[in-house]
C-alpha cells in the first residue's frame, strides 16, 4: 500500500506530539521475554514460527497502539488516519456512535439514531429529546453538525431528519398488542419444547407465525407444524404457521460477521460514486458469499472503473489481519452486480 508524501509527512509530525504512556514502555522492554516464552509454547504444540516473525509481529502491534490509540483522541489525527485505506474503516467507530457522541459534546440529548434507506436513499433520523418547539428551533444547527461529521469520512450520498422524541407515539391500544404477541411467542416456545421439539425461536409479530428449528427434517416439520397449529387454536388465536430451518451455525457466523458487514455497508451507502443499491450476504459454513448490487452499466467504462474500485477496496479490508481475526479467516465470495442483474468482470 503506497502512501503519498504529504500524508507520511502529516503522520509523522502527528506522531511526534504523542506522549507515549509509561506502560507501553514497560511493555517494549518485555518484548523478548515474552516473545521467548511463545516461542518455545509454540514449539511444544508443534506449530513453527520463527522468533524474527513474531518480533515484527509485536513491534507492529506497538505501532498500531499508537496509531489508532489517537485516532480516537486528535481530530487532527483521526483526519490523517482516513486518508490510509482500510486503517480507518477497520478502527473506527461505527458512524452512529460517532454522530451520538459529537452531538452529546454540543450539549444535545439524544433518544434515538436511526439509519436505513428510503428510496434508494441512505437517511439519518436524528431523535432528540425536547419540545416540537425547541427541535424547531436547533434543527438547523444539528443539520449543521451532522453534515461536519458525516463530510469527515467522506460520505455524501444521504439524507438528514431531525424529530423530536413523541413519548406518545406507541399507542396504548398498540403497546396491548405487542404486549399479547410477546406473551403468545414465549407460551407457544415453551408449549412446543415442552412436547420435546427442538425449537430456536418463534416470531408471532407478523401474520404467519415463524417457528425456527436447527434440523431440516421434512417429517419433524410437518410435525411441528400441526401441533403450533393446535397449540394456537387451542389459546385462541388461530394463525398460519411457517416452520423454517435455521443452522445453529450460521447464526454464529452471521454475528462474527456483523460488524464487517456495518462497516462495508456504511463505506458503500453513503458515498455517491459507488452507486450501491443493496448489499446481501448468505452466510454458509463453507463460505460466505457477498452481493453487492449497483445501479451502473456493466456497457460503461466509468462504471466499470468504479466496480474495479469497489472490489479492489472490499477484497483488501476483508485480507486485511484484523478482519481475518474477527471472521476467523473464513472464506468468502464477492459478487458486484449491474442494474440489471448482471454479474461485473473484476
Amino acid at each position: 500500500m503506497k502512501i503519498d508524501e504529504s500524508v507520511k509527512k502529516e503522520i509523522q509530525e502527528e506522531m511526534d506530539k504523542i506522549q507515549t504512556p509509561p506502560s507501553l514502555y514497560e511493555f517494549a522492554k518485555n518484548i523478548s521475554k515474552e516473545s521467548k516464552n511463545r516461542t518455545d509454547v509454540e514449539k511444544s504444540t508443534g506449530r513453527k514460527r520463527g522468533r524474527r516473525k513474531l518480533h515484527f509481529v509485536v513491534a507492529a502491534v506497538i505501532s498500531f497502539v499508537i496509531l489508532t490509540g489517537s485516532a480516537f483522541l486528535s481530530p487532527t489525527m483521526a483526519e490523517v488516519v482516513s486518508k490510509i485505506p482500510y486503517l480507518g474503516q477497520i478502527f473506527y467507530k461505527p458512524i452512529q456512535e460517532v454522530i451520538w457522541e459529537d452531538l452529546a459534546k454540543e450539549g444535545y440529548q439524544l433518544s434515538a439514531i436511526g439509519m436505513g434507506k428510503w428510496e434508494q436513499k441512505p437517511y439519518f433520523d436524528i431523535e432528540l429529546n425536547g419540545t416540537e418547539e425547541y427541535v424547531k428551533q436547533e434543527e438547523g444547527k444539528v443539520i449543521n453538525l451532522l453534515n461536519e461529521i458525516l463530510d469527515k469520512r467522506g460520505y455524501d450520498n444521504y439524507e438528514l431528519m431531525v424529530s423530536a422524541k413523541n413519548e406518545n407515539e406507541v399507542s396504548s391500544v398498540q403497546k396491548e398488542i405487542d404486549k399479547q404477541r410477546e406473551e403468545l411467542g414465549e407460551k407457544l416456545m415453551s408449549d412446543l419444547e415442552g412436547a420435546g421439539y427442538p425449537i430456536m425461536n418463534v416470531n408471532t409479530y407478523g401474520p404467519v407465525v415463524s417457528v425456527y428449528i436447527p434440523i431440516d427434517d421434512e417429517a419433524k416439520k410437518v410435525e411441528i407444524y400441526k401441533a403450533a397449529i393446535e397449540l394456537l387454536k387451542a389459546n385462541e388465536t388461530p394463525k398460519q404457521v411457517q416452520v423454517i430451518t435455521r443452522d445453529l451455525s450460521e447464526e454464529e457466523i452471521e454475528s462474527r460477521w456483523m460488524p464487517v458487514m456495518s462497516s462495508i455497508e456504511e463505506e458503500l451507502f453513503l458515498k455517491k460514486e459507488y452507486e450501491v443499491a443493496d448489499i446481501r450476504y448468505s452466510y454458509n459454513p463453507e463460505k460466505v458469499s457477498i452481493t453487492i448490487m449497483t445501479n451502473m452499466k456493466s456497457s460503461d467504462i466509468e462504471d466499470n472503473q468504479t466496480t474495479i474500485k469497489i472490489s479492489k477496496e472490499v477484497i483488501e479490508f476483508l485480507n486485511s489481519e484484523e478482519v481475518k481475526r474477527m471472521t476467523e479467516n473464513q472464506k468468502y465470495e464477492l459478487f458486484i452486480q449491474d442494474k440489471n442483474g448482471d454479474n461485473f468482470l473484476f
